[in-house]
């Protein structure tokens, strides 16, 4: 099969192949780029960055002061944010999980209401703002957690139920059936044998979730204030002293946009485990049962 594969490669015209080497290139060029140039601001002192002339590609000084200026004028926003996206996980799954359940085995609402929760769910946030604005000062819920918990899992919400309906479909209803045969209740067959088959869905809409609910901007400018500060509203805001008319504070925010991807990678690598993990084992008890 090797030698097959070899054979068609030498086949490929030589320009062919170079041309194909220099677009991947250039696609990888401008795909790191943007994440080299951050991170190697981030470790640039104030006035390197904003000094007229070319460019540095290697920080002429290296310091970690973006990293404390960061901390210090964003450190509030990353606690919010954190809060937020944790209160919206809690809601969003404890609402959405049953939902998906009962309109996969029930069919309840018909075939119709699961895509309905969907477009709710791709209806321009913009077009609620108001509404949601007023409702809100009128319950003295404006500048809170809470509102921008209740707000991020309405929108996420119809994406759990419509990714988890998928998951619950594939799953043989045999499953269940047998549990309850070997004397497991309704609930106790659901939690044991049908949702650990649901794991690597939970993990990939668990860290979607989080990854929309972190990068939410609107409602984070329109409903929040001195308060409560996410990590949206933090970044655009870091700014230098007063000598120097307040203009942003670019190592400080490219320190910010560092521990934030750096933080969704390592947060991708470890669920990344978790889904394999969890296919396997969804494969495995699925085998034991048939």
């Amino acid at each position: 099969m090797r030698n097959v594969h070899l054979v068609m490669v030498s086949k490929i015209p030589s320009w062919r192949r170079v041309v194909a080497y220099v677009v991947v290139f250039l696609g990888g060029l401008w795909t790191v780029l943007p994440l080299y140039w951050l991170f190697i601001t981030a470790f640039k002192p104030w006035l390197e960055v904003v000094q007229v002339g070319s460019p540095t590609f290697i920080p002429q000084t290296w310091t970690l002061s973006g990293f404390a200026q960061a901390w210090s004028q964003g450190g509030k926003g990353i606690l919010d944010s954190t809060i937020i996206v944790v209160g919206t996980l809690l809601v969003s799954l404890t609402l959405g999980i049953p939902a998906a359940y009962s309109f996969s085995r029930f069919g309840t609402g018909g075939r119709n209401l699961p895509f309905l929760l969907l477009a709710f769910r791709l209806m321009p946030p913009v077009a609620l703002t108001s509404a949601v604005y007023l409702i809100a000062a009128s319950l003295s819920l404006v500048d809170t957690h809470l509102l921008l918990i209740l707000i991020n899992s309405v929108v996420s919400t119809p994406f759990v139920i419509w990714i988890m309906k998928g998951f619950i479909d594939e799953i043989p209803y045999a499953i269940e059936e047998a549990a309850q045969m070997d004397g497991a209740s309704w609930l106790r067959a659901v939690l044991d044998h049908v949702l650990p088959l649901t794991k690597p869905g939970l993990v990939s809409v668990m860290l979607l979730v989080a990854i929309f609910t972190w990068n939410e901007l609107l409602f984070a400018m329109i409903l929040t204030g001195p308060d409560v500060i996410p990590f949206t509203r933090v970044v655009p805001g870091l700014q230098i002293g007063r000598k120097y008319l307040l203009l942003p504070n670019w190592p400080a925010v490219a320190a910010l946009g560092v521990l934030d991807v750096a933080a969704i990678l390592l947060i991708g690598s470890y669920l990344q485990r978790h889904i394999v993990r969890a296919m396997s084992y969804g494969a495995i008890k699925e085998a034991v049962w048939e």
